[in-house]
């Protein structure tokens, strides 16, 4: 019979053919350590595969792309672990969903949004390699436009997409509803998922909100959303602003706690040239990321918290993101 140790240098090779150029599979699993003389049987754990996407900036807010292995130290509730992979993302697949505003609040933004929208899925996306779906929210949430590589009906849809004004009844706000229906019904629904067994490794997974950060009517809380976007891997992106560029009523706490906990960035654009340069922020961002995976050195499958931190060896001036932690497996 192998020994677990064993079948783990077995399973590791394999992974790592399948990985070659930063091809990376959905998970990856090892067996328990060998039984102690007590144990008259074979015990055998699951320990899945942990990845952590992260992006590095310099205090200029420039991003760092020079990284290698040795530069990275990844630890996991102040433990540190063995880095099993390493790379760059920008030739994974990517996945984003845009998530807009029709509250009231947002009156008369939607026509500089969505020009500054079209701009920024036409110059970074890779049609017929990368997807993207567009959803609406006030008090319930729509989805003219699901998961689509076709720029054409994207486009079109961002186009013939009109804010129409249906009365006070109306004009609640679910944030966090729409947060939670674009990660766990878009990115992380069936098609996602779909897609990523398509490609046999990870793809890159994001969400971009643009509102004020003002919720009033969901039944999800911000809590979930967070919870729910660590659980996938899938980072938050958030562009704050209220009508006409007014600030005095963006909700930035919230905004910084979504994109802050999952690996993201929130950006609050003052002017229509500033809007435009947050969306160029945030391809950029995604364009440097960079990915590590290790098997956690902590088997329990308890479905509790665990805290990631990445840190960047002999320079402790860049500024590394990631998402906050991840959640356990939970045994049956």
């Amino acid at each position: 019979m192998m020994r677990a140790r064993d079948a783990r240098s077995v399973v590791g090779l394999v992974l790592v053919l399948l990985w070659g150029s930063v091809l990376f599979p959905s998970s990856g699993q090892k067996t328990s350590p060998p039984p102690t003389p007590e144990q008259e049987a074979t015990i055998s754990l699951e320990s899945t595969l942990v990845d952590v996407v992260f992006t590095v900036t310099d205090e200029r807010n420039r991003s760092i792309t020079d990284l290698t292995r040795d530069d990275v130290r990844v630890l996991e509730d102040g433990v540190e672990q063995r880095i099993e992979f390493f790379g760059r993302t920008q030739d994974l697949p990517m996945l984003v969903a845009l998530a807009v505003d029709f509250s009231g609040s947002q009156e008369f933004n939607w026509p500089r949004e969505r020009a500054a929208a079209e701009r920024f899925f036409s110059r970074f996306f890779r049609w017929g390699k990368d997807y993207a779906a567009l959803l609406t929210f006030r008090s319930a949430v729509h989805l003219p436009c699901g998961l689509t590589s076709d720029e054409r009906r994207l486009q079109e849809a961002l186009r013939t997409l009109v804010r129409e004004d249906t009365g006070y009844a109306s004009q609640g706000t679910a944030l966090y509803d729409a947060a939670y229906v674009a990660l766990d019904e878009v990115l992380d629904g069936v098609m996602g998922r779909r897609l990523l067994k398509r490609h046999e490794h990870r793809v890159r997974r994001a969400l971009i909100l643009i509102t004020d950060g003002h919720d009033t009517s969901s039944r999800r809380s911000e809590q979930e959303v967070i919870a729910r976007a660590q659980r996938a891997g899938i980072l938050i992106y958030a562009i704050g602003l209220s009508d006409s560029f007014r600030f005095a009523d963006v909700n930035a706490r919230t905004l910084d706690a979504l994109t802050t906990l999952t690996g993201g960035r929130a950006y609050y654009p003052e002017n229509e040239r500033a809007l435009e340069d947050a969306f160029h922020r945030i391809a950029e961002d995604l364009s440097s990321q960079f990915l590590v995976a290790y098997y956690p050195t902590n088997t329990a499958r308890d479905g509790r918290f665990r805290q990631l931190q990445v840190q960047i060896v002999g320079r402790p001036h860049l500024i590394v993101r990631h998402r906050a932690g991840y959640f356990a497996p939970k045994a049956p």
